[in-house]
């Protein structure tokens, strides 16, 4: 994941404890919510009911739910190996928001992304977001920018795999990579185009 966002997912970014009467256990919740809102993460999941949990010195991990839809999400931010995980189960017509918004929020130079479904998940699903685009050439845009949501960072897919698990349920993976091509826009180049005083909470 992108570096600048890496580090919202350490505790020692955030004050500790605020007066002598904050409890640790006080301060790990306030601290959670906090790196849940600076990330934006809130915002992936409107009106669910949030449990964050944020660890020392690193990390973070947090579960959602609303109504009979979960989302689940863990973040190892480490330099070198930084990685970020995002589960549900909603049912939409249309993943590619969803999507674009996770990608968005962690602005990650390559991404994995698996679907579970049986045949009838697939024929209401509609469009299968393993497939957007030319499909021998999918590519997910992704716009950084809010002032000028045309210059978008392309993800192209290298590569997809599928496998039939019991007897109507498939599992399909696809693995996208930043292409940064003559043309293309990086996230770093996006994100110092980004205005100033914007907060990622609220970039989307």
């Amino acid at each position: 994941i992108d570096e600048t966002v890496a580090k919202k997912f350490y505790y020692d970014q955030y004050e500790a404890r605020i007066g002598p009467d904050e409890t640790e256990e006080e301060a790990t919740k306030r601290i959670s919510i906090e790196q849940t809102k600076a990330a934006g993460i809130d915002q992936l999941v409107p009106g669910a009911c949030i449990d964050p949990r944020a660890f020392e010195p690193c990390g973070y991990s947090m579960n959602a739910i609303l109504f009979r839809t979960y989302s689940t999400m863990h973040i190892t931010p480490e330099e070198g190996s930084s990685y970020a995980s995002f589960e549900t189960n909603q049912k939409v017509t249309n993943y590619t928001p969803l999507i674009s918004n996770v990608v968005r929020a962690f602005r990650p130079k390559r991404f994995v992304m698996t679907l579970m479904a049986d045949e009838g998940g697939l024929v209401q699903m509609g469009s299968n977001p393993l497939f957007e685009g030319n499909t021998s050439k999918s590519q997910i845009a992704v716009s950084f920018n809010k002032t000028n949501p045309g210059m978008k960072s392309t993800y192209k897919r290298s590569n997809l795999a599928s496998i039939q698990v019991e007897d109507d349920v498939c599992c399909m993976m696809g693995n996208w990579i930043l292409d940064d091509g003559p043309g293309s826009v990086s996230t770093q180049e996006a994100e110092s185009q980004r205005p100033r005083g914007l907060s990622d909470a609220n970039y989307f």
